[in-house]
């Protein structure tokens, strides 16, 4: 979200969403959550905050996130307005990994703590390789990494549930959208 728009944040993660600011809506639909931010405006809206040693990339944020993974670690992107459907898929989620999202995204992440080791050592792999910048550092080459393929490759197999309720923002004009089709409905 870069150009002004008036009456549209700059940052996507504080867009309005059914009354709501985005991140405090996703704290409020999964409690206890942490926001990781080097943001100071995204902090403001936040109840507990962790400031990421790393966060040149998401996988790069992730590692430095290690220390708060616990028994269930659901990592949740700020830009995404869960979906009822999707909020249960994660909160009934009782084994291993599964990455939620559809074709074009990955919106969220849930694993158990007997996975963290091979989560922390995919990203490591991922972090360490020769080819890792910016571009690869993102939660599809993790998921690829974790099932087993070269990172380049568009593949989604194992380890992944299809939602079709979740809202991305990764730009204003994906925003106007929503707040216009919003406005019709009301």
């Amino acid at each position: 979200m870069h150009e002004p728009v008036p009456g549209v944040p700059d940052i996507k993660q504080l867009v309005e969403v059914k009354g709501e600011i985005l991140i405090e809506r996703i704290q409020n639909q999964f409690p206890g959550t942490v926001v990781v931010t080097k943001n100071k405006a995204i902090e403001l809206h936040s109840k507990r905050v962790f400031d990421p040693k790393f966060n040149e990339t998401t996988v790069a944020t992730l590692f430095s996130t290690h220390e708060l993974w616990r028994d269930w670690t659901t990592i949740l992107l700020g830009d995404v307005d869960y979906g009822k459907t999707t909020r249960q898929l994660l909160k009934d989620q009782t084994t291993g990994i599964i990455f939620y999202g559809d074709k074009g995204e990955i919106y969220a992440i849930k694993w158990h703590k007997t996975i963290s080791s091979t989560v922390l050592l995919a990203i490591n792999k991922l972090i360490n390789h020769p080819l890792f910048e910016k571009r690869f550092g993102k939660l599809w080459n993790l998921y690829r990494t974790l099932i087993g393929v070269d990172f380049r490759q568009a593949i989604i197999k194992e380890l992944f549930t299809f939602v079709t309720d979740c809202r991305d923002f990764d730009n204003k004009k994906q925003y106007i959208e929503y707040a216009q089709k919003q406005k019709v409905r009301k």
